[in-house]
């Protein structure tokens, strides 16, 4: 087969506008990487000069778009890098992964930029990145505006300095209105003055095993910062990995007022809460910032993530290695491998078409916004990036695990997840194949 052939995909069933999977079947065309046309499927079936690949009545979906992830290269790659996370994505039907700029060095001008995008320009999926808000990510000092520009001419999808929450309000407000809107300031929502170097929720449940905690309150007032400055500047604010029932409730109040906010939400947030951590005997796995909180906070994140207030999932996928991870844990890392199975447990809570909504669509409509690319959707002059689900329960595999990290979640019992990725186009050629 000659990949890059135009090519039909039959007998396939897509999400609606409701975001529920069709019971009718379709055909959708591909042709020099674009898709080309979708029709009901055809009785005859059978197109001349197209490359035929049957759908078997499998789910198809716009590739996944992950707009968080950690591939740590440069300067940590025992743990992640370019290639390893490019394979991991790939495994999990993600075609499109934005990386945050937390690297050694860290992504603070133009040319490190620079580097970054030359090499990923020959991995098999799109690699989008961010820039630091702060020289070296220290929050002392903004980038140079020149360099700003710079750099979100170069590419540069967002600005974040994540793993830390940028106080200043000032710098904050500076930021925004510089991006104007052309892209969004990402902020880690927690504020460290309020951390005390706490290792997991505070509440009862660190109190009990003698941990020391981080409270939600440290989100809370960061989320609050940041909306009141968005609303006061008109600028587009992108809250990460929001963990707590009250800062659902803040963007809730901010998108009503006309705050230009969009908000993101993990799988394991979603999933697990801190309890985890004293029923699995202090597993490190479980350690995460911000924190596991309590089954009020995750139950107020899945709402928020269903009714649309929060609009998408990002992984979050933040390698370590084994030995690291094996810590007591106190001093373990924090995070987790998130792209190889984000997709099933997402589905798992919400339903696959759901899933499909916030992790194909709505992540791909914020790139389209910020650099105009055609992702996100199954219609005629997209980008034929696609991944076909089967519609079954299935776990992910530690000898599956394509990911250099196997510190990953969700995987303690049979059929945990549901909906599986079986196979990712990107750009119209086959890269992964079940």
């Amino acid at each position: 087969m000659n990949k890059s052939s135009p090519m039909v995909i039959k007998n396939i069933k897509l999400k609606d506008d409701a975001s529920k999977i069709s019971k009718e079947s379709y055909d959708v065309f591909i042709k020099n990487s674009l898709i080309q046309d979708v029709i009901k499927s055809r009785i005859d079936g059978h197109y001349e000069n197209y490359f035929e690949v049957d759908g078997k009545g499998n789910i198809m979906s716009p590739g996944f778009v992950d707009l968080h992830a950690h591939f740590r290269d440069p300067g940590f790659t025992y743990k992640e890098d370019l290639k390893s996370g490019s394979n991991a994505a790939i495994n999990g039907g993600f075609t499109t992964v934005v990386l945050m700029p937390n690297t050694q060095p860290a992504i603070d001008n133009p040319d490190i930029l620079g580097n970054q995008l030359d090499r990923s320009n020959n991995l098999p999926i799109r690699l989008l990145h961010t820039g630091c808000l702060t020289q070296q990510r220290k929050g002392e000092a903004l980038l140079d505006f020149k360099d700003f520009k710079s750099m979100i001419e170069k590419g540069c999808v967002g600005f974040s300095d994540d793993g830390d929450h940028l106080k200043d309000s000032i710098m904050i407000e500076h930021a925004l209105r510089f991006f104007s809107g052309r892209v969004p300031l990402m902020d880690h929502a927690e504020d460290h003055l309020f951390l005390d170097e706490g290792v997991m929720n505070e509440g009862v449940v660190s109190s009990r095993l003698g941990l020391k905690g981080r409270p939600k309150d440290a989100e809370i007032r960061s989320v609050k910062q940041n909306l009141d400055i968005a609303k006061k500047t008109g600028g587009w604010i992108h809250l990460q990995h929001l963990s707590c029932g009250e800062s659902v409730d803040l963007v809730n109040e901010a998108k009503i007022n006309g705050v230009d906010v969009t908000s993101e939400v993990t799988p394991h947030h979603i999933s697990y809460t801190e309890d985890q951590i004293e029923i699995h005997k202090f597993n490190s796995q479980f350690k995460v910032n911000p924190p596991l909180r309590t089954e009020n906070d995750r139950i107020k994140c899945l709402e928020g993530l269903e009714n649309g207030v929060i609009d998408v999932v990002a992984t979050d996928h933040a390698p370590h290695s084994d030995i690291e991870k094996r810590n007591v844990f106190s001093d373990a890392p924090s995070g987790i491998n998130g792209l190889e199975n984000a997709f099933g447990v997402v589905a798992s809570k919400i339903g696959i078409g759901k899933a499909i909504e916030k992790m194909a669509k709505n992540p791909g409509s914020i790139i389209k916004r910020i650099s105009g690319l055609k992702i996100g959707e199954i219609r005629r002059g997209y980008i034929a990036d696609l991944t076909m689900i089967s519609n079954e329960n299935w776990i992910l595999d530690l000898d599956d695990i394509k990911s250099k990290s196997k510190n990953y979640l969700m995987n303690e019992k049979k059929n945990f997840l549901k909906g599986k990725p079986i196979m990712t186009i990107f750009g119209g050629k086959l890269i992964h194949h079940d």
